[in-house]
């Protein structure tokens, strides 16, 4: 099997493990016809993130720049930082909405190999970050990054609060939707979990914005400040 066939492969199945497959879209109440028409019906979580056509509004040649920040309290959760990642778009063989993408992950101090993504339709960028973040949690807690990622897919299926909301990118107002959830409260190991069981994740998300994804942020609050902040957001001057 390529390599391409690969990573192919494996962004289907991320998407499809984080999503935990197709679930039926909310229905508008009984006599609120009017109301409805005039107010977006409420999407899914999983499938507003993992299984919209995110890169239908981008086209071959353009590049997509997100800047990365992370922030800890405890040096034993790793280090503080800034970086970015770019992903750029090129037209794929399968036509439509599929995009062929090619990821330059971090500067070179901290580059990661990914990528590339060959006819994909969703933007990359969430299942990355979270790929990232997950490796990151996982290698801090000594926990089993499949523990952790079962839990944001539960979550995000049973328990994730989705609003639509006015977004900021670049200075400019546009409308889309925030996704929060706390997959891990309640967890029968959050003693383990070294105050991370707090961790919220919100993710913005806008048809406006080339690629839709507009910020993924992550944090956990401790009694003396934020224990953990980690968050990407799109650049649309491409700094």
């Amino acid at each position: 099997m390529s390599l391409n066939r690969a990573l192919g492969l494996w962004l289907v199945s991320m998407a499809a493990l984080f999503s935990g497959g197709a679930l039926v879209m909310p229905q508008a109440a009984s006599g609120a016809e009017a109301q409805a028409a005039s107010q977006p019906a409420t999407p899914d979580a999983a499938t507003l993130l993992f299984e919209e056509p995110q890169l239908a509004n981008t086209k071959a040649g353009q590049t997509l720049t997100y800047r990365y920040a992370r922030k800890v309290a405890n040096p034993e959760l790793g280090a503080t930082f800034e970086d970015r990642v770019v992903l750029m778009i090129e037209t794929s063989a399968g036509g439509g909405d599929a995009r062929d993408v090619k990821v330059d992950f971090f500067s070179p101090e901290r580059h990661h190999a990914a990528g590339p993504f060959e006819g994909v339709t969703t933007n990359p960028m969430l299942l990355l970050f979270l790929e990232n973040h997950l490796g990151d949690l996982s290698g801090r807690l000594k926990g089993n990054p499949r523990y952790f990622k079962t839990a944001i897919r539960t979550a995000l299926r049973d328990a994730a609060t989705v609003t639509a909301t006015d977004l900021t990118v670049g200075g400019q107002t546009v409308r889309g939707w925030r996704v929060a959830v706390s997959p891990f409260k309640g967890d029968p190991n959050a003693a383990r979990m070294r105050g991370l069981e707090t961790l919220v994740y919100t993710f913005e998300v806008s048809p406006e914005v080339p690629g839709q994804i507009v910020r993924l942020a992550i944090k956990a609050e401790a009694p003396g400040g934020a224990l953990w902040e980690e968050s990407i957001g799109y650049d649309p001057t491409g700094h």
